[in-house]
């Protein structure tokens, strides 16, 4: 008969196992990179066809909501977005509410100007061919700012660089002057945009959230206040594979494919264990 200790010994070592699996779940897949059919959902269709018929020069408004605690699931659409900007000669024009995230968007923005030089040949400048605004507080009230006058809102851009002027910002005075507004969001500010922003300028919105959050945009989207919205990570990889330039969102997936499978067949494995001990009357475990 096996005595308590001998059991938390087989218990720990079993978890422990678990913990390897899993591990390993998640990292293969970023090493080997098997393909993954699966079909873009229909709402993120409709933020890449509104970007896709933008002709060169029309700016987009874009709010990166989030902080390096949401980094896996909305860095991904923040590089799709910024990378079909570039490809098509489009300028988004980048501010956040989130103070902790600055660095990692000054990142995206230098990868993805990169990623434009290396696959289609196109230089892109800060100032020229994208603006990164970044931070200021206000929440609410900076929204209702840039609602109504952007360079009031921003003097001056990341960088120090004012606004007016801005070879970037032409033709660009309010919300109402952008073509598209996205908002990237890790909290609730999705609501502040359409409440207090495109709701009152009339500019088309959409949005990514996480996962948690991407079943409360189903309203705004069947009302038409929003013409689309990404979802966690499959959100990404759907922008990703409509794009045709695979990355984190489409690895991820895979990861996250696998380590949903796994958990599924050990909770199956557990209960077949259970049923059996229950069945055979096995009561020495």
């Amino acid at each position: 008969m096996r005595t308590p200790e001998i059991n938390r010994k087989r218990f720990e070592l079993a978890r422990r196992c678990v913990y390897v699996v899993i591990a390993l779940a998640v990292i293969i897949p970023y090493f080997f990179n098997p393909k993954q059919e699966f079909k873009p959902m229909a709402e993120v269709v409709s933020v890449y066809e509104k970007i896709d018929a933008m002709k060169p020069g029309d700016q987009v408004l874009m709010a990166f909501d989030y902080d390096p605690s949401s980094e896996a699931e909305l860095y991904p659409m923040s590089m799709a977005l910024l990378r079909h900007c570039f490809k098509k000669g489009v300028i988004p024009v980048i501010v956040t509410h989130w103070f902790a995230g600055l660095g990692l968007f000054e990142k995206a923005c230098n990868e993805a100007a990169e990623d434009a030089n290396s696959m289609w040949g196109k230089k892109i400048v800060s100032g020229r061919d994208y603006a990164l605004l970044g931070f200021r507080p206000g929440w609410t009230d900076l929204i209702v700012k840039i609602e109504r006058d952007l360079k009031g809102a921003y003097e001056t851009d990341y960088f120090k660089q004012p606004t007016r002027g801005m070879k970037a910002l032409e033709g660009v005075n309010s919300l109402e002057d952008f073509e598209l507004m996205i908002d990237l969001a890790a909290g609730a500010t999705v609501e502040f945009w359409i409440a207090y922003g495109t709701d009152k300028s009339g500019t088309p919105m959409a949005a990514g959230t996480t996962a948690v959050s991407a079943p409360d945009l189903y309203p705004f989207y069947k009302s038409g206040q929003m013409i689309g919205f990404m979802g966690g990570l499959r959100g990404a990889a759907d922008y990703e594979k409509l794009l045709k330039i695979p990355d984190r969102g489409e690895r991820g997936m895979l990861a996250q494919s696998a380590a949903h499978i796994i958990i599924i067949l050990l909770v199956l494995g557990a209960n077949v264990h259970m049923f059996a001990k229950r069945l055979f009357g096995n009561k020495r475990d």
